[in-house]
Parts: C-alpha cells; structure tokens; sequence
C-alpha cells in the first residue's frame, strides 16, 4: 500500500500551560470525500445481494483508505468523519520544528446522532470513589 503523503502547515497556537503564542502543525487537506460518493464508487460491478453488501463495506472501507491517503476527509454519512492530522510539539519559532517531530494521525468525529446517544449516556463509577485508589 503507498505510504500517505499529507501536506503539513504551521498554524498560530497558544501553549495551554504557559498562555504563550506559538505554532502547532496542521494538516492540509484536500477537501472532503463524501459518503455517497464513495459508497457509490465502492458499489461498482456488484449487485449487492448479503455477502456483496459484506464485501461492498469492505470496498468502501478500502476507498475510504484511499480518500485519507490523499489527504482528504472522509464523510462516512451516519457515521460520522475521518480527518487526517497530525500531532507535533509545540514551538514559540516556526523555524524551530522539523517533519521529524510531525507524527500524521487519524482523527474520527462522530455523527450528531452517534455523538448524541454518548453524551446522553449516564456516567457512573466502576467503584466508589473511596475504593478507586485500591483499584
């Protein structure tokens, strides 16, 4: 499989702990592959009886691969978005930091609809909070 090749851009950013203005690297994208677009692609040459739907997920997984190698966002509908970032140390000098210290990650959003049955979930303690130091 090709290695993902992102473009990567400096981006204004305070540090949290010292309130101090510097940079972060940003990844660039290339606009967005929407779910229709790749499940229609994904769907090509099949009829999509049981086992071609079971295939088709993964044909549109793989072309979902595609889009982020690319360097674009994948909507994947009711499901939610892919976007590929990246994590780097933070510098107050742009100059100061190399691709070396940029590590390309894979950032997921959910869909208004996922992201809304995880926070109407109700939260509680595996133990008390008196028994958690004795976990």
């Amino acid at each position: 499989m090709p290695k993902m090749k992102l473009k990567v851009m400096m981006a204004k950013h305070q540090h949290p702990r010292t309130k101090q203005q510097g940079y972060l690297a940003r990844i660039v994208t290339n606009g967005t592959a929407y779910y229709e677009d790749i499940a229609r692609q994904a769907g090509k040459n099949t009829t999509l009886n049981e086992m071609e739907m079971q295939l088709g997920i993964a044909l549109f997984m793989g072309e979902a691969a595609k889009m982020l190698r690319q360097g674009y966002i994948v909507d994947m509908g009711p499901i939610g978005k892919l976007y590929p970032c990246c994590n780097s140390r933070w510098v107050e000098n742009p100059d100061d930091i190399e691709l070396d210290d940029i590590r390309p990650s894979l950032y997921y959003r959910p869909s208004e609809d996922l992201a809304g049955a995880i926070r109407s979930a109700a939260l509680q303690w595996k133990s008390t909070p008196k028994d958690k130091k004795n976990e």
